[in-house]
């Protein structure tokens, strides 16, 4: 099966779930942001979770299906057509030649993932260009996309459905959860208060190496210069003009700012969904 790349959107790219082992080179971990909704489009497609999927940011993305093609879309921060005709996140679809998909403007979460049997051919981490085509493995569709039943309008959609995740909204604030970092107590109690009572505003300036957080200037008890130490994804460190920032899927494997605290697991894929303008509060449960 094979795709074209109509328009490309915002940033879409190949991704899997990362490089593990190589930190300790230098290379980052990189991957897909929100790893959860990535394993689950490629559960839908009966794919191993690390097989290539392409992540989308935001909307903007058309691409046209070059052969008859089930896939799955999962995530958020877009609204997804077939041939101007709404269709759901988190099913099987099947679709026939000549049809098109385009990623609609929702307010809703950030990055959405579209996987398909056997997974992307390419090289993980590679964005996506205007009329790229992209082929998949030969390997055949899950068994469930054979009762599938393509209607006049060029697609038909699964009747089986993942589990909707949270998506956070443009206009509500996102609770993440956080431990304390190595160099917590090396803020001013006025600093560790504000950290976990105030809200932050995730910057226009973030990308998919950090999230850089408008707020409250967070101070140390006294000004030093720090060795840099080992930094992985879901650290957050504090710059010195005071301003978070949160170390995601492509972040450097070590840094000097001191860092604050480290984002809970299970809240990384939750805030790899918050788009730029988006409000946040950290939680300390100890």
């Amino acid at each position: 099966m094979s795709i074209t790349i109509i328009k490309p959107g915002i940033h879409s790219s190949l991704q899997n779930l990362g490089r593990w082992g190589l930190q300790a080179f230098g290379i980052p971990i990189g991957g897909a942001m929100d790893s959860e909704s990535a394993i689950t489009a490629n559960r839908l497609c009966g794919n191993d979770d690390n097989a290539n999927v392409i992540e989308c940011t935001l909307h903007g993305l058309v691409i046209e299906f070059d052969e008859l093609t089930t896939f799955a879309v999962t995530g958020g921060g877009c609204r997804l057509q077939i041939n101007g005709e709404e269709v759901p996140f988190n099913r099987m679809i099947k679709v026939v030649p000549g049809s098109q998909l385009k990623t609609l403007p929702f307010e809703k979460g950030c990055r959405s993932y579209f996987a398909t049997p056997g997974g992307w051919k390419g090289n993980a981490g590679q964005v996506l260009n205007v009329g790229q085509i992209l082929s998949t493995e030969n390997i055949p569709a899950p068994h469930l996309a054979a009762s599938i039943v393509i209607g006049n309008d060029g697609f038909g959609i699964g009747n089986w459905k993942a589990p909707e995740i949270e998506l956070p909204s443009i206009h509500s604030t996102t609770n993440i959860h956080m431990l304390p970092g190595p160099e917590w107590d090396d803020f001013t109690e006025e600093s560790k208060k504000a950290f976990t009572e105030s809200t932050f505003i995730v910057s226009p300036s973030s990308d998919r190496m950090g999230y850089r957080l408008n707020g409250t200037a967070l101070k140390l008890k006294k000004e030093h210069e720090l060795i840099s130490t080992p930094v992985t994804r879901g650290i957050i460190q504090v710059t010195n003009n005071g301003d978070p920032i949160v170390l995601m899927a492509d972040a450097q494997t070590i840094g000097g700012y001191p860092r604050i605290a480290r984002v809970s697991g299970s809240d990384i894929s939750l805030l790899a969904q918050c788009r730029p303008g988006s409000k946040i509060k950290f939680i300390y449960n100890p």
